[in-house]
């Protein structure tokens, strides 16, 4: 019996191109690719708005490919398969996403991305382009505590991106955005669970190995094996170690106000998530949280790996609920009502 993955594309050397071709063709009413380049851009940008850009791997999708939209993304520069974009096409990013009032990067907490948007930005600088950036990172909880924010991986970041767009949407200065990003990420904290290993796209071959009766905590989004291995257990007993860890470490104290997130990874299935995401709910609120606005779904994948990214927010600001809530036509992400 072949072990390999089974997966329907053409040429693995084109497998991202048709991709970003795909989701072109699918939204070309409200985006479109520069010429030459793996670079998006809305069709319509607002005058006078910071624009935000996220340069990002494929392999993930929806994420980031589904994110642009009004009060989301502006721009994307997309890399290789789990591989970070150049500087160049970043930089041909915030350059298109400038309508005026300058440009903002998120940079994924891996080292191709943190190394290539510093090139970028000084790019920019050189060319007299207002850009600045924020590193997303510092939030998951299987990694060990520095204090310094690289030095800890990201989640699913759903939570980060949403709201700094939004404030950017809300017509902020671009120091405003970079002040309250920061301020986002510090009420953040997450962590990944695999429970099965998806298989790379250009080899077929399993990402890591992993027993049938253990899940992994603090899987990578490249398919790195996790931190820790614990012995698979009901959703309910997985939900309450899970929280546990992420509780302790920000600390979050009853009458903290929570969101969360649970996104499956590409294999899982959503009656699994559902399941999970309601037992989250139920033990936030055995503990004496308040449980606000928390979301659900396939939000950002690892291929077709059987896993849960879980973020938990705390609400400590009238502006965090706002931005998280603020509309937008991005198509991956659900819709929210107040």
């Amino acid at each position: 019996m072949n072990n390999k993955a089974k997966k329907i594309m053409n040429e693995q050397e084109n497998i991202v191109k048709e991709t970003i071709a795909g989701y072109c063709r699918f939204q070309q009413d409200r985006i479109h690719q520069i010429p030459g380049t793996q670079v998006l851009v809305r069709n319509e940008l607002d005058a006078g708005k910071v624009g935000i850009v996220m340069g990002y791997g494929a392999g993930h999708e929806p994420d980031a490919i589904g994110y642009m939209g009004k009060n989301y993304m502006d721009a994307q520069a997309i890399g290789g398969l789990f591989a970070a974009p150049g500087p160049q096409p970043i930089y041909e990013a915030l350059k298109a996403a400038d309508s005026g009032a300058g440009a903002l990067i998120l940079i994924s907490n891996c080292a191709g991305d943190v190394l290539n948007a510093k090139m970028a930005l000084e790019m920019c600088e050189d060319d007299d382009i207002n850009a600045k950036g924020i590193l997303l990172g510092g939030t998951n909880v299987a990694d060990p505590y520095t204090g310094r924010r690289m030095d800890r991986r990201m989640g699913v970041a759903l939570f980060e991106t949403k709201m700094i767009c939004g404030y950017a949407g809300l017509g902020h200065t671009l120091e405003e955005i970079v002040k309250f990003g920061d301020f986002v990420i510090d009420n953040v904290r997450a962590i990944t669970i695999g429970i099965r290993p998806g298989t790379s796209p250009s080899t077929g071959d399993l990402m890591y190995e992993l027993s049938d009766d253990e899940l992994t905590l603090g899987a990578g989004g490249h398919g790195e094996a996790g931190a820790e291995n614990i012995p698979m257990c009901s959703a309910r007993k997985l939900a309450e170690h899970v929280l546990e860890m992420i509780i302790k470490d920000k600390p979050f104290v009853p009458g903290d106000e929570l969101s969360f997130i649970v996104n499956g990874t590409g294999g899982t299935t959503m009656m699994e998530l559902l399941i999970f995401y309601n037992d989250v709910w139920n033990i936030l609120e055995e503990k004496g949280f308040k449980v606000f606005k928390p979301i659900v779904g396939t939000l950002s994948t690892i291929q077709e790996s059987s896993g849960i990214v879980l973020d938990v927010c705390r609400m400590a600001s009238d502006e965090m609920k706002e931005t998280w809530l603020l509309p937008t036509d991005a198509t991956a992400f659900p819709v929210l009502r107040k």
